[in-house]
């Protein structure tokens, strides 16, 4: 069948790729309307529009709908040149819960804010076509909801990076592949096929396939997939580190079923007697947590935005990155590819309760969350560790049976990555018996041991002597085989406030206590990597949360640099350290 020639505001819109599956954006102006407070589950697919809004957009940090919460309705029209016998929408994150329609039959629904979603269309008819989204940005407290009021960063509603709707032209096609490092010494990786069935967007795996397969834009060689799998060698590879972040290219064509291709690099990423290893060398990480959000347009980040993020953290001396406290897009995946930097991704999640951890339909939601996140990422040589839930309630046999399940999901996905989460319950901690590793977080005389920091000396002695003694802890309970490390230290400070004695707050004894935590991860022996807390200050609870006195300005302030980018006096101090021979 001929390419399907969608057109959108009169636009024909080619393909990717020659024989690859169609793939248009529908990012641009859509109808709106907002309606505060109310539900989404009200929602039914027909609305007035009274305004327009961009996507990708958080359309609660625009002018007119400020802080507001309740329903958006988003309405996008688009015209298909031919019949397709199926497709399927992409959504690459949103928030906080959205429903679809696609010509008033409802498509698909979804909780798993900032997650990459797809919602299969069916066959599609030659001819124009009306897709409507509903979008709840509305906080609640129950159980079942993947975020909650208190987590320590704003829920904003929008499409944070964008729409796009992928036409298949075939009964079966070749729609992604998923590339695994077998062994880095040889180049050997497994290519994995995923083929949709367009009726239902189903996945389809054939017994065997022969299919022409090409690295680099070299010629290509007939490979036969077994159950849509097959093991060869890169030919000339070259090894993928922070160093020489080298990446290969891979297409894989199947007679009757299309194409498509990927982008790789060949490395391994391990924990092994107490260390961290990459391509056979111990690693120390050296890194930051950051946000995916911009002072003016929060989670719908540009990729300038992110590369300038980069190259500050890589300007540090950093090599490592966690992506607090949410899947990163596959935007800053790519650019981590390029840039050379180790990536932590993790899945939503902030101080859970016990609650949650027993909640069936919220261990459905975070498990399927997992599944997408290594999915997405898992040709992305830059993610080296999968994680979850930040600072869950790991104290209790609830939260120990869903950190196991997790755990177990993520390994299931073979993505030969470290599997852990970052815990700061330290003292009755229970849930790490499956992990890879141990992080714990940790801020000694700022949210703990307070009234500690009284005098440089009693400061440094006390960072230095709490950090140590939960390493300790740890090393005592899992044994020298598990690598650890601190997942968040830092306080907090306001860019261009300054004090000569290093008053709280002030750039000066944030810069003393980052010196101090940081020089005593580097020097000891137990740890093995610190993320600083946290790259700049960003956008938290707003008029309330957990202590709205901890929050100037509805801002968490711990960031070394400020929302704007800004330098701190703390980012000077971090790039000392991290650069130091």
């Amino acid at each position: 069948m001929a390419k399907s020639g969608l057109l959108i505001a009169g636009v024909v819109a080619l393909p990717i790729l020659a024989g690859a599956m169609e793939c248009v954006s529908l990012d641009g102006l859509w109808d709106f309307s907002f309606a505060e407070g109310a539900a989404i589950s009200d929602a039914t697919g027909a609305f007035a529009a009274s305004d327009k809004m961009p996507v990708p957009c958080c359309f609660d940090l625009t002018p007119r709908y400020y802080m507001k919460r309740g329903t958006a309705h988003y309405r996008r029209e688009f015209e298909i040149g031919c019949d397709v016998p199926g497709a399927y929408l992409k959504v690459k994150g949103m928030g906080i819960r959205a429903r679809f329609w696609l010509d008033g039959r409802e498509i698909g629904s979804s909780k798993l804010a900032f997650s990459e979603l797809e919602f299969a269309t069916g066959p599609l008819k030659a001819g124009r076509h009306t897709l409507v989204a509903a979008i709840d940005n509305r906080l609640f407290a129950a159980s079942n909801e993947m975020f909650q009021p208190y987590y320590d960063y704003l829920g904003s509603g929008g499409f944070y990076h964008g729409v796009e709707l992928r036409l298949q032209d075939m009964e079966t096609e070749l729609d992604r592949l998923y590339v695994r490092n077998r062994d880095y010494k040889t180049g050997k990786i497994e290519i994995a096929l995923r083929i949709r069935r367009a009726a239902d967007g189903s996945d389809v795996v054939p017994d065997a396939v022969e299919a022409q397969v090409s690295f680099d834009g070299a010629a290509a060689k007939t490979v036969r997939f077994e159950k849509g799998r097959a093991t060869l060698n890169v030919p000339g590879f070259r090894l993928w580190s922070p160093s020489t972040p080298n990446l290969h290219r891979v297409r894989v064509k199947v007679p009757g079923m299309g194409s498509a291709d990927a982008r790789f690099g060949v490395r391994e990423f391990k924990c092994a007697k107490g260390r961290f290893w990459l391509n056979g060398e111990a690693v120390f990480l050296k890194g930051v947590n950051r946000h995916d959000s911009d002072a003016a347009d929060g989670y719908a980040t540009s990729r300038q935005s992110m590369w300038r993020d980069l190259m500050l953290i890589k300007g540090l001396g950093a090599n490592f990155v966690r992506t607090s406290h949410y899947t990163p897009s596959e935007d800053f995946l790519d650019l981590c590819d390029e840039a050379g930097v180790l990536v932590w991704e993790e899945t939503l999640g902030w101080q859970n309760k016990a609650d949650q951890m027993s909640n069936p339909e919220y261990i459905a939601l975070s498990l399927e969350q997992a599944r997408l996140m290594a999915r997405k990422s898992i040709n992305h040589p830059s993610v080296v560790i999968d994680a979850f839930l930040n600072e869950f309630n790991s104290r209790t046999k609830e939260g120990r049976a869903l950190a196991n399940l997790l755990v177990d999901a993520l390994h299931a996905e073979d993505t030969g990555r470290p599997v852990s989460y970052a815990t700061c319950r330290y003292d009755r901690e229970i849930a790490n018996e499956r992990t890879d590793f141990i992080a714990y977080n940790l801020y000694p005389s700022w949210h703990q041991e307070i009234g500690t920091a009284t005098t440089p000396e009693s400061l440094s002695q006390t960072i230095r002597e709490r950090l140590g003694a939960v390493a300790r802890i740890f090393r005592e309970r899992h044994g020298s085989d598990k690598p650890i490390m601190i997942g968040e230290t830092g306080c907090y400070s306001m860019y261009g406030c300054h004090d000569p004695a290093g008053a709280q707050w002030s750039e000066e004894f944030q810069a003393e206590y980052l010196g101090n935590a940081v020089d005593f991860a580097i020097k000891d022996e137990i740890v093995q990597g610190v993320a600083v807390w946290q790259f700049c200050d960003s956008r938290t609870w707003f008029r309330g949360g957990a202590d709205i006195r901890m929050r100037p300005l509805g801002e968490n302030k711990a960031g070394i640099f400020d929302i704007y980018r800004r330098e701190k006096l703390a980012a000077k101090k971090v790039r000392e350290l991290f650069t130091a021979p």
